[in-house]
């Protein structure tokens, strides 16, 4: 999967998790893994990274959209990942901002939130 492919499923109606899963399932395939060989570790790290990456161009290149945003305010609920945090907080309107501006600077030092206004 690459970050192109994920954008347009995004923009259709995917969720981050749904972009994840199949990230995994595809380097699961791509790598020839046998079920009993899969485990909950198996591409943790290397979907991590991805998503990663994904959340910081949707944040670069699709601040604003609805649905980009929609989908970055799901995955950081189950997400721990700054990037996707940060273009949330940094490029959209949403519901609810001061109290997920609280939340990402209890989870994530200083410096890296600064620019996180509480209203926007």
């Amino acid at each position: 999967m690459n970050v192109q492919a994920a954008t347009a499923d995004i923009l259709l109606g995917a969720s981050l998790a749904q972009v994840a899963a199949a990230c995994r399932e595809e380097l699961i395939r791509d790598f020839g893994f046998r079920p009993e060989e899969i485990t909950a570790d198996t591409f943790r790290d290397e979907v991590a990274s991805f998503m990663r990456k994904l959340a910081r161009h949707l944040g670069e290149r699709h601040a604003g959209e609805a649905r980009i945003g929609h989908a970055l305010r799901q995955w950081i609920m189950q997400s721990d990942h700054y990037e996707a945090w940060d273009s949330l907080l940094s490029g959209f309107a949403v519901d609810g901002r001061e109290a997920l501006v609280r939340r990402g600077r209890v989870l994530f030092p200083g410096p890296l939130t600064a620019h996180w206004d509480d209203e926007r």
